[in-house]
């Protein structure tokens, strides 16, 4: 049961009295709404919307002006810019810096007072929405209007406003009449006649909200033709590119006289905004760009829109997840397949790339007979007894990595530590595992990044030539060696060799090399970005399990998982067809509130009743998911034991394109005098 309270907003520009609906944390999308009263109204004529607009995901605001009605202040100006400025003010107090912008809306005066915000702050507005409000009010017609009521409000004084109430309340509503007299009596005649000024300078600016291309809607009544006709909203709507919605059975005030019908009105039109809003979001996630940081992006879709259909620009119909019941349903229902059981749906041209072509031969990117027999095979060789690299010999080579780091560290240097430390660790420890020679294996792990460009949704042109260029390098390498570890393991499984075994050697060398390369970076930045939690982990290395899991959760190298809908199925009341791509962002899983508590704070000391989603899960867990968490509880308590000096030298710079898979490129760091090794 949504309530609405009453509240006061301190804002900039001064206080302004406010009713006020939050709703229930299941359905709250952390999206504001602001409404703004007409003329001779208040905040309570928003009484009968605020309470439907909670219940579906808005936190509602109504508020009144100051100087209005129960808002003091401002008593000098009542000019629509002024008030104006007052509503920008309202929205910082509604919204902190950073968070989702509001809805807006404003009733007849109160849509001039939107349309002036609109256009002095544009960004400042998820969309505005302008009830009884047309074009206009400098003509001769409105300006006789105008200057008639404040003629007679002088003569009279605000009780000549009563008989234009009186129709818009039944008789049977005792209470609200009773109200209605007391509001204008308390009305202050300053503000009204003040008003009543203003908009009689108020011209028609179609043209220039059209220009901010915020979303926007024009609502009146179907009755509502005193101050505009029907034919003059809709031209209105038009020239500003704004939608428009004429409410059945109400003329100048919808939301007093057909309260539901408004409030569906509102509530498409802002699910439409939203959606919009969503998409864009979504666009500029899967830009062949470096993202310093996606968690705020992923937070915004998992409110507004959890399950986001979209058309992914050349290539197919698919559905994005952000909710962790929704990615952990992905991953564990055999309808879902992986994406090179349909290359085509994904990847056009999939064939033209050589690496990329082996890739969708993979086992890791098939399902069924082409899948099973070799993952199975691979995860029992990769059982903590049965691996061929134990922690002793993960703990071996990280010594040696960082008996190099030391030395590069010297007389206070800045060094590149996913250069220096990461790559050459998780090279060697590859090798190893695969029963190849250190120099191919570091030659491999250089090409490997380059080479995960195969895994993104788009890429540049040169990313595209870079990729094919280490794709050469790395099949090439891979495919001249006869190495007795897991590589002999695979060969055994395609004895017939060609391109699928070529996939299965390249994907096995980066999914070995990449994620704890990456795994260690990140976890390397964290740490040194929160010292408290990195003194914890020095101090008690008993830590290291549940730091790695934390740093999994908080920020894994595998952000998204992408499958294909075999089957009809339903996710988050969205209908998935056959042929649907799905994509399930694992990062936005792994920090949803309805998994874990307080999830934007990265804490190693936290437990989950359920693992984080970062190496997948069902079918496709990742066979080597052990042994990348050995990586780093080895790795990261000896790099801060042996380097407590250790501290960044400057922002970390991140891998490009980085939708998929995630990586840090360039991690500065240098030692301060508090410690060296």
């Amino acid at each position: 049961m949504t309530t609405v309270c009453d509240d006061v907003l301190e804002t900039s520009r001064g206080a302004v009295a406010a009713l006020r609906a939050v709703p229930p944390p299941a359905v709250d999308t952390g999206v504001p709404a602001v409404l703004c009263p007409g003329l001779i109204g208040s905040k309570e004529d928003y009484l009968p919307l605020l309470p439907a607009l909670a219940a579906a995901g808005y936190r509602a605001y109504a508020y009144d002006y100051r100087g209005h009605y129960a808002s003091d202040g401002g008593d000098d100006d009542h000019s629509i810019d002024r008030h104006a400025r007052d509503l920008i003010a309202v929205l910082g107090a509604v919204g902190a810096a950073g968070e989702e912008p509001p809805h807006v809306v404003g009733h007849s005066y109160g849509g001039f007072v939107v349309r002036a915000a609109a256009l002095a702050a544009p960004d400042r507005l998820r969309s505005a929405a302008l009830i009884g409000s047309g074009p206009g009010m400098d003509g001769p017609a409105h300006r006789r209007i105008l200057g008639g009521f404040d003629h007679t409000l002088s003569l009279r004084g605000n009780a000549v406003m009563w008989p234009v109430v009186r129709r818009l309340i039944p008789e049977h509503d005792v209470a609200r009449r009773e109200f209605w007299r007391t509001r204008l009596r308390l009305m202050r005649p300053a503000f009204v006649r003040g008003a009543l000024a203003a908009l009689a300078g108020e011209t028609d600016r179609a043209d220039e909200l059209r220009a901010t291309r915020l979303a926007l809607l024009v609502m009146h009544g179907h009755r509502d033709r005193k101050l505009w006709s029907a034919g003059e909203f809709a031209g209105y709507a038009e020239r500003a590119g704004a939608a428009l919605a004429v409410i059945d059975g109400a003329s100048h005030s919808p939301n007093l006289e057909q309260p539901g019908r408004t409030v569906e009105a509102l509530l498409g039109f802002w699910a439409d905004t939203d959606r919009r809003r969503a998409l864009r979001t979504f666009v500029d996630l899967v830009r062949p760009s470096a993202h310093p940081d996606p968690y705020p992006a992923y937070e915004r879709l998992r409110r507004v829109a959890p399950v986001l259909s979209v058309r992914l620009p050349g290539k197919t119909e698919a559905v994005v997840l952000t909710r962790y019941a929704d990615c952990a349903r992905l991953l564990q229902d055999s309808a879902f397949v992986s994406a090179g059981e349909a290359p085509e749906l994904l990847t056009p041209g999939w064939r033209e790339h050589r690496l990329v072509r082996c890739l969708y031969q993979s086992f890791g990117w098939r399902d069924g007979d082409a899948h099973l027999p070799l993952r199975t095979a691979l995860a029992r060789r990769l059982t903590p007894g049965r691996c061929p690299v134990q922690a002793a010999d993960v703990a071996a080579v990280a010594t040696l990595v960082l008996d190099g780091f030391a030395e590069r560290l010297r007389g206070g240097a800045t060094v590149n530590l996913a250069e220096a430390v990461a790559v050459p660790f998780a090279s060697l420890v590859t090798g190893r595992l695969l029963g190849i020679p250190d120099a191919d294996a570091l030659r491999v792990g250089a090409a490997a990044r380059a080479g995960s460009a195969a895994f993104e949704p788009f890429i540049t042109p040169r990313q595209r030539i870079a990729m094919d260029a280490a794709g050469e390098t790395i099949i090439d390498t891979l495919a001249a060696l006869d190495g007795d570890g897991l590589l002999a393991l695979v060969r055994a499984h395609r004895p017939g060799g060609g391109e699928q075994l070529l996939g299965d050697l390249a994907l096995l060398y980066g999914a070995a090399y990449d994620s704890p390369a990456s795994l260690v970076t990140l976890g390397a930045r964290l740490l040194l970005d929160h010292p408290a939690q990195a003194a914890l982990l020095r101090d008690d290395p008993g830590l290291a399990e549940r730091a790695v899991e934390e740093i999994l959760r908080f920020d894994p190298p595998v952000q998204m998982a992408v499958r294909i809908a075999t089957a009809p199925r339903e996710l988050g009341g969205v209908p998935v067809a056959p042929g649907t791509a799905v994509l399930g962002i694992l990062g936005a899983a792994n920090r949803d509130p309805a998994y874990t508590d307080d999830p934007g704070d990265f804490r190693i000391t936290r437990r989950t009743a359920r693992p984080a989603l970062s190496f997948g899960a069902g079918r496709h867990y990742c066979p080597g998911a052990a042994l990348a968490r050995t990586h780093a509880r080895v790795l990261l308590p000896m790099l801060l034991r042996r380097f407590p000096g250790l501290r960044p030298a400057g922002p970390a710079v991140y891998r490009a394109p980085g939708t998929v898979l995630r990586g840090i490129e360039d991690l500065p760091v240098r030692l301060h005098e508090s410690g060296a090794a």
